[in-house]
């Protein structure tokens, strides 16, 4: 009995920590899909999107924090971890919850843009790269923890 007990009790704790790790992400990646992505018309970039998804800006194969350069331009735009600010405001209820989301969403929003006139290790800009339906590549990977 005490052993279901510590099991049940894991499970939960586990899909509570992957439920809050993907609240920044998920919008995120979302928000990404419909600027450059939904509406490009390009099959196979969409087909490339969606495998790569969360690598667009995350290296493969490193810890959720290390990112690619275009990660880390984003990342120098967006004000804190977004996760946090989101926990920080879901303990003054669900309407500053979805407040603090939207603010986030903006911001990411307003760092897409100006990031698309960043140059990217292949020579030409972000904007250029997901015009001419290209994803960023692992170059440059940063921690953002620093």
């Amino acid at each position: 009995m005490k052993s279901l007990t510590v099991l049940v009790l894991a499970v939960i704790a586990a899909v509570s920590f992957a439920a809050s790790t993907t609240l920044a992400t998920a919008p995120f990646k979302k928000a990404f899909d419909a600027k450059y992505v939904k509406e490009s018309g390009d099959a196979e970039f969409q087909a490339t999107y969606k495998k790569t998804g969360c690598y667009t800006c995350h290296v493969k194969g490193k810890k959720k924090y290390v990112v690619n350069a275009y990660g880390w331009e984003l990342s120098q735009l967006i004000e804190g971890n977004a996760k946090d600010r989101i926990a920080a405001a879901r303990k003054n209820g669900v309407d500053a919850k979805k407040a603090e989301e939207g603010k986030i969403l903006e911001e990411l929003q307003a760092a897409l843009k100006k990031v698309e006139a960043v140059k990217a290790s292949s020579g030409e800009t972000y904007g250029e790269l997901f015009k001419a339906h290209g994803l960023p590549t692992a170059d440059g990977e940063k921690s953002i923890r620093e």
